[in-house]
Formats: structure tokens, sequence, C-alpha cells
């Protein structure tokens, strides 16, 4: 029998025309160095699908139309709450679904197993329709995703069709014939010397046995569970088929005979398939987690926005109130059920690369916030290219090829190349693969060599980058490599230009007194376009922590050490 309506199995929310491409597996180190763990722990709804959502997050999407289709089912999603609560109740129906029609294609199934689970199935694909029908109905006209829209003509073709429409007629019966089987009764003849002769099935019950009334009131007993148990599958840790029992098997045998109209009648829905419900658990898991994500986010004061996507040829990223989701999460315990305020806790930022500047020489103290603005970065391109909202005030971005970190790395013993060659190799690396359209992020890159030897090699690499027109920022100590931006964009062409991104401190003062040493800093947490500050930053840092020249002669001179400072 052909399908009255055939359903296109290869429709997908996640992928618009049904097929993965045009994606690029995130390097492992990327991964590492950003914690995109992180995210994806805190994103996940269930977690027996973090390791497909992990693997969504790696696959950096580089398709427009693909992130901009995601996108726009988020808006709808956003837009339509009740959308979102009809998602929730179908999951657990379509977890069911999905556990019958993943055992029906096993092939160690007897003819009952096979007759029960397909009845489940269909039960629960009716259920699915039904309610997603429901969810769309109020909706349907004001829907502006193209895969929303799409899935809601998907059920209104199924629910329009005649298999659903003899399906929905047929099935309460079918179902109602298989669910009043709870029991049977059989009655055995017996010869002269009361031996068992011959066994016949008398009834078929819509209850389970309980009682012997016979016996009750031949001996004088009171109802029991029958007089003895003939037979019973014994209740172990290994697995006793019932069919060994020889009463069980020739029951089986009648209950085939009696299952055996209803086995007929289920090929004529064989065209119903539960495949395409099956296959969107994944599909609606993500989408119900990016709401989640927004939701759980802006409740705690902070922004979350649709970022606007920028042809891939201007090499764009101009982001306003950019923040860390990581240090959000970690703030709020990484759980999506502890939500509290965190405005003001955490600082926005604003970062531009495009044609004013595509490589960013980030200075400023430790702990003064450059690693965090460089995972905010990393992350909020990841998730624009997973076609998510991003941490932000606002944003247009090109889509890059990939994005490429290098942070500083622990000394491997065992390959025996020292820090130093660990991060050569992973620069090797790097530069064998990306592109004009690539994003880097170097942390400390060519800490682990003197410092006029990392000056020399860092100004090589940024004059390499320049020459590429990739997007760079580089967070470092080198405040002379950032002192000499002028004189690298004077040196060498290119469509990068470079400047400095300074993190600010402020100082405050401990004493009246215009006495330097008795100020102290403290970061800012603001990262702007600005010179390098020098090394005074050192000198501060030196007192705040009570290792300033001045400082440690006291100290050595309360011990006797030396005479006075």
């Amino acid at each position: 029998m052909q399908p009255t309506n055939p359903i296109d199995l290869s429709f997908s929310l996640l992928w618009p025309n049904g097929k993965k491409d045009d994606i690029v597996l995130l390097r492992e180190e990327t991964a590492l160095d950003l914690d995109l763990d992180k995210l994806v722990q805190f994103f996940t709804i269930d977690p027996k699908n973090q390791a497909s959502l992990s693997h969504t997050f790696l696959s950096l999407c580089r398709n427009p139309a693909t992130i901009s289709a995601r996108l726009d089912i988020i808006d709808d999603l956003l837009a339509f709450p009740k959308l979102n609560d009809c998602i929730d109740d179908i999951l657990p129906v379509i977890y069911e679904l999905r556990y019958y029609a993943e055992h029906l294609r096993r092939t160690d199934l007897t003819e009952l197993q096979e007759v029960v689970w397909r009845l489940r199935e269909l039960e629960n694909y009716l259920v699915v329709v039904v309610k997603l029908a429901e969810g769309f109905a109020p909706c349907r006209e004001k829907l502006c995703s193209a895969g929303l829209r799409s899935l809601a003509d998907l059920v209104t073709g199924i629910k329009s069709g005649e298999d659903y429409r003899r399906l929905a007629d047929e099935l309460p019966e079918l179902l109602g014939k298989v669910n009043n089987i709870k029991s049977v009764t059989i009655g055995v003849n017996l010869n002269s010397g009361m031996i068992p002769a011959e066994a016949t099935l008398v009834s078929i019950n819509d209850t389970r046995y309980t009682y012997g009334p016979a016996y009750s009131s031949l001996f004088g007993k009171e109802k029991t569970a029958g007089i003895a148990p003939l037979h019973k599958v014994p209740e172990t840790p290994e697995f006793i088929n019932p069919l060994a029992v020889p009463l069980f098997k020739d029951i089986y045998g009648i209950m085939k005979k009696i299952l055996r109209p209803i086995s007929e009648k289920l090929k004529e829905f064989v065209n119903i398939s539960s495949g395409l419900f099956v296959k969107l658990v994944e599909d609606f898991l993500f989408f119900r987690g990016a709401v989640k994500m927004i939701s759980v986010l802006k409740k705690s004061g902070l922004m979350m926005c649709r970022p606007r996507l920028l042809d891939s040829k201007e090499r764009r990223c101009n982001i306003s109130g950019l923040y860390n989701i990581n240090l959000a999460i970690f703030l709020m315990g990484g759980r999506s059920d502890n939500i509290e305020s965190l405005e003001g806790t955490i600082i926005p930022n604003n970062i531009d690369l495009d044609d004013t500047g595509r490589i960013a020489i980030l200075t400023g103290p430790n702990r003064g916030g450059k690693t965090t603005f460089l995972q905010a970065l990393g992350l909020a391109h990841i998730m624009l290219q997973t076609g998510l909202y991003i941490p932000a005030d606002s944003a247009e971005m090109s889509l890059v090829d990939s994005v490429y970190t290098h942070y500083p790395v622990r000394e491997n013993l065992e390959k025996g190349t020292g820090r130093f060659g660990e991060e050569a190799q992973r620069i090797a690396v790097i530069f064998n693969e990306a592109t004009q359209s690539s994003l880097l992020l170097f942390n400390e890159t060519l800490s682990s060599t003197s410092a006029g030897e990392s000056l020399y090699l860092a100004e090589d690499i940024v004059r390499v980058c320049r020459t590429m027109g990739v997007r760079l920022v580089f967070a470092t100590h080198l405040h002379q490599l950032a002192g000499n931006v002028d004189v690298i964009n004077g040196d060498i062409p290119g469509g990068s230009r470079v400047f400095s991104l300074v993190a600010r401190i402020e100082k405050v003062s401990r004493d009246p007194t215009p006495d330097s040493e008795l100020e102290t800093i403290r970061p800012t947490f603001r990262i702007i376009p600005a010179p390098p500050e020098g090394q005074s930053y050192a000198i501060e840092l030196a007192s705040k922590y009570g290792i300033s020249r001045k400082q440690l002669l006291e100290k050595l001179a309360d011990r006797n050490i030396v005479s006075g400072p």
C-alpha cells in the first residue's frame, strides 16, 4: 500500500536543507581554552543529550542561511511561550515513542511483542501529532521562521491524511482489545485416577486472576491467590524466557491466534512512521535549551541579543556590551534555577574588529580581565555560528571559518620539547590551517622565552597576521609590542591594521597624603582602545601585594638583615 501523504523524514529544524553541510570542527585545544563544556552543560536540558549537543557546538556552522534559520526559530519560541510548553509536553511522549521504535528494530522479538509494541508506538504517535497540532493552532499564521512553519504544515498534512484518520478511528478499539486481556482461565479434566487428561482455554479475562473460589468452598479456606502456582517465572537477575515453560508456551500459542487479527490489521498502517518525531528530539532539545538560556540570563539582569550577520568578506566584529557567559554561569553556581541579579556584577565591554583595526594587542595587569575578555569573544563567535543569541547588548558579526586559540600550556616532559617547543608547535599548527577569515585568540603567547626573544617573535607573528588580513586579539604583558603598533602598521602592508587595547585599572588612595606608596590599584575589568600604560602597572601591583622595593627593604630592616630602606 502506498502512503496517502508521504512524509519527508529528512526534515530538520537544525539543518534546513536536511543535511549537515559547510561545517568545520573546532580544535580540541580551542574547546578546552574557552571552557566550552561549561556552556554546553548549562545549556543542556537532558543530560542524556549532552554528548550530541556538545558535537553541535563543536561543529562550527559556516552557512549564513542555516544560522539565520535557527535564529528565526528562537525568535518565534520567544514570541510564543505556549509553543515551548507544547514542546515540553511532547518530549516525554517522544522519548517513549523512540523507545518502542528502537525496540521494534530488534531481530529477537516475538510476534506478540511486535504487536504490543507497535500498538504502543502508534498510540504515542497519535498523542504527539495531536499535541503539536494544538500547540501550533493559535500561532500558525504568526510564525516567522520557515522551520516552524514547515513543521506546522507537516503536522497538518499528517492529520489530514487518510492513513492518520483511519488510525485515529481504529486504534482505540485495537488498544482496548489488548489492554483488556489481563488473564486467561484454563480448565483441566481429570481421569478416574485423578490424573489430568485434557485441558482447554475456558475464558480470556479483563482482570488479573486472584482467587480460587472452588478450592476455598471445597476445603473451607479463605480466598487466596489460587491454590498453588503451577508455573511462575522466577524473579532472578538472569533472564528466564517464559516460553521455556511448557504451559506458558502453550498459552502463548493460543494468544498468538487470538491477537492475529490485530496483527493483520496493523499491517494496514505500515506506512505510518514515527521516524520524523524521533529524529526531531535533538532539535527540540537544542531550541528549548536556547530559550531557557536566554530566559535565565535576562532574569539575572544580563542582556542576550540576536546578532546581525554580516558578509564574511567584510571580516567585521562589532559587539557592544559583550560579557563572558561562562563567568555568568559560574556566578550562578552553574545552575539555571539559581537566578539572582548579576546586574552590575559583570562588567560588559565593547570590541570592534573591522577596517579601522583587526589586530588588537591587549595589555594590562594580571587579573585585570584579559583572559576573561578573550574567552568572551571566542564563545560569542561560537554561539553565533551555532545559531544562538549572544551575551551582549548588540552585535554585527561576519562569520569566521574557524576559531583558533593559543593559551599557555604546561611543559610536556614526555615530548621533551620544553614549554617553548610546545608553544611553537601549536603556533605552527594554527598557521598551517588559519585563513584570512579566521579568528585568532592568543593569550600570553611566547611567554616561555626571554622578554627580548618574546618581543622579537611576537612582532613577527603580528606582522604575518597583518599581511594575512586575519582577525587577532593578542593578550600579552609585552607592553612594548603594543607600543610598536604604529611602527608595525607603517612597515608592513596588509588588510589588518594593528591597534592597542588596554585593560584599565584605577588608583585608590589608602591615605590622604600624596605618598604614592600608600596608593593601591584595582582592576576595572574595562577593556578600551588606548595606548599601553607601560610598566607603571608593575610598580603599583608590587605595592598592592607588598613587594615594592621600599616594602621589601622595610621587611628586611625589621629582621635586621639590612640597615634600612
